[in-house]
């Protein structure tokens, strides 16, 4: 037997009512949109040039290996510790044109959910549970679920952007900062590894003769650390987050279509 709907009372109407009004407003609010929209912008273009300093790595450390072949002993030992490093870079340089691309078509996914057409289209679709909510009560659950859909939809990468920016604020801005800049550091030591192969002592290339070594060992250490560190970074900012919203956003309009109401 069905059962007749349940007529909430006039203050939880004037609530629900609010609410629906209120989401309308804030879908007309372009500040929301915009720092989403620059933030994807801004997160594209750090990674566009992380992947300059990874190319430039890449083929600076490529010339040191193949030209130090003849040096002798020295050379062949700085190859051979670098080439594992080497190994890894190009690997992450592959890595970084997934992540440039899924970036780009978030970016692209998320001017069309910000679009005006997507507003208008939300904007009408509100006056339907709100019809529904004080003439149709036979409507209300199927209408403010459908609302609640779109609603989701509307707002799903937003809250990507929202967590990426969380992500960065609590753990890689700070340490995707320090990693790059040690890519950065290496690349510019290597390129004058490179202009004076001959010259195979790396303190004085770096720091000078008052200071302390910093080895060829130690500086393949610091790279493979940060690469590493860039590609944790990536992985969650591109793939793990994303995938990981989408999926939430799936399970919730799932349950709230098949949401049934209690008799």
């Amino acid at each position: 037997m069905v059962s007749e709907p349940v007529n909430p009372s006039t203050r939880l109407k004037l609530a629900l009512t609010f609410a629906v009004l209120l989401a309308i407003a804030i879908n007309w609010i372009p500040e929301f949109d915009r720092a989403a929209q620059d933030y994807l912008s801004d997160t594209i273009s750090s990674n566009v040039v992380v992947f300059g300093v990874v190319r430039t790595l890449n083929g600076v450390i490529s010339v040191v290996q193949s030209a130090e072949v003849g040096v002798g002993v020295a050379g062949v030992g700085l190859g051979e510790i670098f080439d594992p490093v080497n190994d890894l870079i190009e690997r992450f340089s592959g890595l970084l044109l997934v992540t440039l691309t899924a970036l780009g078509i978030q970016q692209v996914i998320l001017l069309l959910t910000t679009s005006t057409i997507m507003k208008i289209v939300l904007s009408v679709m509100a006056l339907m549970p709100l019809y529904a909510l004080w003439k149709k009560p036979n409507w209300r659950s199927l209408v403010l679920r459908l609302f609640l859909v779109m609603l989701l939809l509307r707002y799903l990468l937003s809250i990507q952007v929202g967590l990426i920016w969380l992500f960065d604020q609590l753990y890689f801005d700070a340490t995707g900062e320090q990693a790059l800049s040690v890519l950065e550091a290496s690349a510019q030591v290597l390129q004058n590894l490179r202009d004076t192969l001959t010259e195979i002592d790396l303190r004085r290339l770096i720091f000078g003769s008052d200071t302390p070594a910093l080895d060829s060992e130690d500086m393949g250490t610091r790279l493979s650390t940060s690469v590493v560190t860039l590609i944790v970074g990536m992985l969650f900012k591109s793939i793990l987050i994303p995938v990981g919203t989408v999926w939430l956003g799936y399970k919730a309009a799932g349950a709230l279509i098949l949401l049934r109401r209690q008799p």
